[in-house]
């Protein structure tokens, strides 16, 4: 038994330390960005409520993702389905194509009406941080983007 509890203390004492380390697979998944976090501040609830925008990477390219039918009410700014709890289920979304993305293990650089942005990427325990490097496309805002892998099923419901 004391065996246990020590790997045990050792994985949760080590687990920050292996998530930093791990890649950051943008081309898996539905990311969404963390509600309750700020330009240069990290989300204040380990990006437990996301933000109703979010993106996907298909065949190398990166899409918008919008929710369309979230009822949350304790949204930043009392904005009532502008975000969701990241566990909720039977979410819809709506998908529309920006553009190319190349990804590496710690960068991206995304192509959009003729400017391509590069990112950094670094994982924490809870989220993932990108960051605009470089000199910035017209189109980019100089702020960190903190955001996490949906891990639930979403319907994505085709543009009419």
């Amino acid at each position: 038994m004391s065996k246990f509890l020590a790997l045990f203390i050792a994985a949760i004492y080590f687990a920050p330390i292996i998530a930093l380390t791990d890649e950051i697979n943008m081309s898996d998944g539905i990311w969404f960005r963390c509600e309750f976090a700020h330009s240069q501040i990290p989300p204040e609830d380990n990006c437990r409520m996301l933000d109703d925008d979010g993106f996907q990477v298909i065949k190398g390219i990166v899409h918008h993702v919008k929710i369309t039918n979230s009822k949350e009410i304790r949204c930043r700014h009392n904005r009532v389905g502008n975000c969701f709890l990241k566990n909720h289920l039977g979410l819809r979304a709506e998908r529309t194509e920006i553009g190319p993305i190349e990804l590496s293990e710690k960068s991206a650089a995304v192509t959009w009406l003729g400017c391509t942005q590069n990112y950094s990427l670094t994982k924490h325990l809870n989220y993932a941080d990108i960051v605009p490097v470089g000199e910035l496309c017209w189109w980019t805002p100089d702020k960190h983007y903190y955001v996490e892998r949906f891990r639930g099923p979403l319907k994505i419901v085709e543009e009419e």
